[in-house]
């Protein structure tokens, strides 16, 4: 009982700050509504400091369906950290809208909680119950701009495809367990190892998962519904959108490929290289297409998913590479410049002077110094350009899979990541080489109140970006670490 406890407390942490939330919103006045934020990042700290408090401890529980271990705990922190960076980007940017409400960061909370019990499950049945939570949260954020149809429509897209693929894998997962007998991610991998179990309906479950993932993480050719999510999502969503559920999808997908099908490399490999190659092929050419800064965004996130999964394969191919430790780095390094990133957008939409598109970067470098400083910094990183995160990401990355034997595969991962580098650069270019349309470059002059949460999250985003890129060290010892402590690895 008292593991029962100590596993779920940062959750239960979580869950009764949104019910709080919820309960006395009704009857704060609007003009009194700044400052549901901060509730929500002291509830993410505290659970953060619970978790942290929990990094020596390792067990099961609640019938073997939870794992509270290092990879669980790496995974906690960083949920928790992208939760309080949305939570930063959004208030001021919610109150200019009219909506801002506690009902949305109850929404962050739950779909945080939601995200780290997928990644603290060993059971199929507990993974589905937190990705569900996730996901019905996820599609009320992203039309949360209910009177904006641009939002509606991203909401019921994001709500049928996350729909069909919660589908797709629950088929999966129902394979697995007619063949297995069991929920257990354990003991399904040892019913699958020692056999007998009909291969062909081993193939079908591995297709099956693999397609719902991709869905899931906007993966080709299942990525269609993410610019469009992206581009009519409220900014700071789209930003959590973008790092959330990625971070949760990758930790199921490192436990399903290594716990239950690590001794069926041979049949997931060939298929989940064929999609990594066709995500990153599609992020990194219709990026280049795109004049819209958030669906370039949402594109680049797609061939960031391509590497990804690179690493995936190289995790199953040789057990003793450290593809598994690279994902949890590269995943980490993703979240900050990819928050930041967006961040700036909302920083820019703020103002109530600048669109998302490319053409209103224009002139940004002289009118805005330090928005247009911190991307600089987020667009190098994303690129993988020295001293950042990003590039000591996709270095490591990339030598997991090398280190796998799969050279060729590094070589395609890097030819694509050159081709990202154009539509990255080509942002600072418009900042610093481009003028703006003469009508408008009176109306760009900086006014307006100065929001410090979203400061804030702008100056932590950018730190972690550099300092990861400078002192890789202890993020990365963590990493190998965590994935050193899976339970039944």
């Amino acid at each position: 009982m008292q593991h029962d406890v100590v596993a779920i407390v940062p959750e239960l942490m979580l869950i009764a700050t949104a019910l709080l939330m919820m309960l006395i919103d009704p009857w704060v006045p609007r003009k009194e509504r700044r400052g549901f934020s901060w509730l929500g990042i002291l509830a993410c700290a505290t659970a953060a400091v619970s978790t942290w408090l929990s990094r020596g401890e390792q067990f099961t529980t609640f019938s073997h369906g939870i794992a509270l271990d290092k990879f669980t705990v790496f995974f906690k922190l960083l949920l928790l950290a992208v939760a309080v960076l949305a939570m930063l980007l959004s208030e001021q940017h919610l109150e200019l809208k009219g909506r801002l409400l506690g009902d949305y960061y109850a929404l962050i909370l739950l779909a945080t909680v939601g995200l780290m019990v997928m990644a603290e499950s060993i059971d199929l049945v507990t993974f589905f119950v937190g990705l569900e939570l996730m996901s019905l949260a996820s599609y009320v954020l992203a039309g949360f701009f209910r009177r904006n149809s641009r939002s509606i429509e991203a909401s019921l897209k994001y709500f049928l495809t996350g729909s069909f693929a919660s589908g797709i894998v629950l088929f999966g997962m129902a394979l697995l367990y007619g063949v297995s007998g069991s929920t257990n991610y354990e003991e399904i991998g040892t019913a699958i190892r020692i056999g007998p179990v009909d291969g062909h309906v081993i193939v079908i479950a591995i297709v099956l998962l693999i397609g719902g993932f991709a869905f899931k993480v906007a993966a080709a050719p299942f990525h269609s519904w993410a610019p469009d999510v992206y581009q009519g999502a409220p900014t700071p969503v789209a930003a959590f959108l973008s790092v959330g559920p990625k971070i949760g999808a990758f930790a199921v997908i490192i436990k399903f490929f290594t716990i239950i099908l690590g001794s069926e490399h041979a049949r997931w490999a060939p298929l989940l290289i064929a999609v990594a190659i066709a995500t990153m092929l599609t992020g990194a050419t219709m990026a280049l297409l795109q004049r819209d800064l958030k669906r370039m965004l949402a594109f680049s996130s797609i061939a960031h998913v391509g590497y990804l999964l690179l690493a995936v394969v190289a995790m199953g191919e040789n057990i003793n590479s450290f593809g598994d430790s690279s994902i949890l780095f590269y995943l980490a390094a993703y979240a900050a410049m990819n928050m930041g990133a967006f961040g700036v957008l909302v920083f820019l939409a703020n103002s109530g002077k600048f669109g998302d598109s490319l053409d209103e970067m224009a002139g940004l470098g002289r009118r805005y110094p330090g928005a247009a400083g911190v991307m600089t910094v987020f667009m190098f990183s994303l690129a993988g350009i020295p001293p950042t995160a990003g590039f000591l990401a996709k270095f490591y990355l990339f030598a997991a899979v090398v280190d796998a034997g799969l050279a060729w595969l590094a070589v395609v991962g890097v030819l694509f990541s050159v081709v990202s580098a154009f539509y990255y650069l080509r942002v600072i270019v418009y900042m610093y080489m481009r003028e703006p349309e003469a009508e408008t470059a009176a109306a760009m002059e900086p006014t307006g109140k100065r929001s410090w949460d979203l400061t804030l999250g702008l100056g932590l985003a950018t730190a972690v970006v550099v300092v990861m890129g400078i002192l890789p060290g202890p993020v990365l010892t963590a990493a190998q670490d965590a994935v050193a402590k899976i339970l039944g690895s």
